[in-house]
């Protein structure tokens, strides 16, 4: 599949686990949900499993469904978010792209600093 010339798809992952709490990664001083841009020939879900794997390491997620769509700031990049739900423990393995992770409770949102306001809010409304 082409690129498409008028915009570009990012998608996040807000994880959850079985005890309800969502995975975060940082990046730099900054916290955010794994995700990331689609590459040319992929389909939306396999460049969600591709990029969840490839930043945490986690292989096995089902997808509850989507939590947001937005338009980036530069109107460019469509964003789009998925509630997703892990069974079982999985290790987290970080790529190089992030330095830590962290499992939260919805009382755990102010002691982070998001790289977007619009990510706390998302993952407010799923815990």
């Amino acid at each position: 599949m082409e690129k498409h010339k008028l915009f570009e798809v990012n998608q996040n992952a807000i994880i959850q686990n079985v005890d309800g709490d969502i995975l975060i990664l940082k990046k730099g001083n900054k916290w955010m949900l794994p995700g990331g841009r689609l590459e040319n020939s992929e389909t939306w879900l396999e460049g969600l499993r591709r990029e969840v794997r490839e930043e945490t390491g986690i292989q096995n997620f089902s997808v509850e469904e989507i939590a947001n769509v937005t338009v980036s700031e530069s109107g460019k990049t469509y964003i789009v978010t998925f509630a997703c739900k892990i069974e079982g423990s999985q290790e987290i393995k970080l790529s190089d792209e992030h330095q830590d992770y962290a499992w939260i409770k919805g009382e755990d949102l102010s002691q982070y600093e998001f790289s977007h306001d619009k990510i706390k809010d998302l993952v407010r409304q799923h815990i």
